[in-house]
């Protein structure tokens, strides 16, 4: 590993580039005799690359030392070396290099693409029942791309149930605004359970997450993250979150937050959500026909009542959070579309008892009524892997 390490550093640092593209844009330069300079400029150099190998070879050694400190020898020293050993020149042509690179292949600002036609189409082709948040979703990233250029941080909190949709618009957002989605070098998804696990470690995960949030904006423009299952977030780490919103932390950038919450469907005023949505079935209206404003007093009262839930409750009382967004919960036939969805993008032949077979075997709540699917479509795949169709 160690020599495949040594050898990809090598090829990175070395200039001469074979073929039509010049890298270090020095160009068709000749010496006086005709001699190609670029060849002279490389072996003129040669001293300071062996001596740019030698230090890169300790410190992967340091770096194996690190991986398996088991295998390690006792702490060593390097051999003597120093900046003016290796030369600013050599360090000023890897610079150049690395730079050079970078904008070619145009990493992080070619990644942005801000596709708001693409969102509005894939959020109304694959977001099933969601009238309220795709509108909200749609206005709010418009306005902060488009019109609103004095704004450098957008903060949405999307709020409901599980298994509505929540991840998949955050997955739908980064797929319009970046290149390569959710890989894209601008965004960064935070999960409690895999990136801070441990309470006891809450402090050092204060430091880690700024530093990931502020090497994430040094080299994009428009970084995007998200925060997935907020209400897991341990409380002592709400402090160090508050000030990586302020726009003064990432004043070169516009920043995109996204807390993703789960309402529970009873307690605590948590399920408003979905008892707006149920008094609506229950007066024979259309869920079309639910407003922002029919959902905006309750959902307030729900936020002011969350004593367990210190993140939403932390950013609604510090004005920190722009658009509050609800997915309302699923009924059969948006269910029936995400079984469709999930059995055609594994080439599965289907049919409508096809669909219902699969629908049957989900929990539908209230128990009276049985209207909307407990877990909304997260349990569709799943079962659709496990069943012969």
């Amino acid at each position: 590993m160690i020599s495949s390490a040594l050898f990809l550093l090598l090829l990175l640092i070395t200039p001469k580039v074979h073929g039509s593209v010049d890298v270090l844009g020095l160009g068709e330069q000749k010496g006086e005799d005709g001699e190609d300079k670029k060849d002279s400029l490389w072996l003129s150099g040669a001293q300071e690359m062996q001596d740019l190998a030698q230090l890169s070879w300790e410190y992967v050694q340091d770096l194996q030392c690190w991986l398996w400190p088991e295998k390690c020898e006792d702490a060593r020293s390097h051999t003597e070396w120093s900046w003016n050993s290796i030369g600013w020149d050599s360090l000023n042509l890897l610079t150049d290099l690395y730079a050079k690179v970078l904008d070619s292949a145009d990493f992080a600002r070619g990644s942005i693409t801000n596709n708001v036609t693409g969102l509005q189409w894939d959020m109304d082709r694959r977001v099933y029942g969601q009238h309220l948040a795709v509108r909200q979703i749609i206005t709010s990233l418009t306005r902060f791309l488009q019109e609103d250029s004095q704004k450098k941080t957008l903060v949405l909190s999307f709020h409901g149930w599980t298994g509505t949709g929540k991840n998949l618009a955050a997955r739908i957002i980064a797929e319009n605004l970046y290149r390569d989605g959710q890989r894209s070098l601008c965004t960064k998804v935070f999960i409690p359970q895999l990136h801070f696990p441990h309470l006891s470690h809450v402090e050092a995960y204060k430091v880690q997450l700024k530093k990931q949030i502020q090497a994430v904006s040094s080299h994009c423009s428009q970084p995007l993250f998200v925060f997935d299952e907020t209400d897991k977030l341990p409380a002592a780490f709400l402090q160090s979150l508050f000030p990586l919103l302020n726009p003064d932390e990432t004043k070169d950038t516009r920043s995109i937050f996204i807390f993703l919450r789960y309402f529970r469907y009873s307690g605590s005023g948590a399920g408003v959500i979905n008892e707006v949505a149920l008094n609506f079935w229950r007066a024979g209206r259309l869920r079309e026909e639910i407003t922002l404003d029919d959902l905006d007093r309750p959902l307030r009262m729900a936020i002011d009542q969350m004593k367990d839930q210190l993140l939403t409750q932390q950013l609604w009382t510090h004005n920190l959070i722009d658009e509050y967004v609800p997915f309302l919960p699923l009924e059969r036939h948006h269910v029936k579309l995400c079984a469709r969805d999930a059995i055609e993008a594994r080439g599965l032949p289907y049919n409508e008892g096809a669909l219902d077979s699969v629908i049957q075997e989900l929990l539908f709540v209230p128990k009276e009524e049985k209207i909307f699917s407990a877990q909304g479509c997260k349990q569709v795949a799943q079962r659709i892997n496990f069943k012969k169709l």
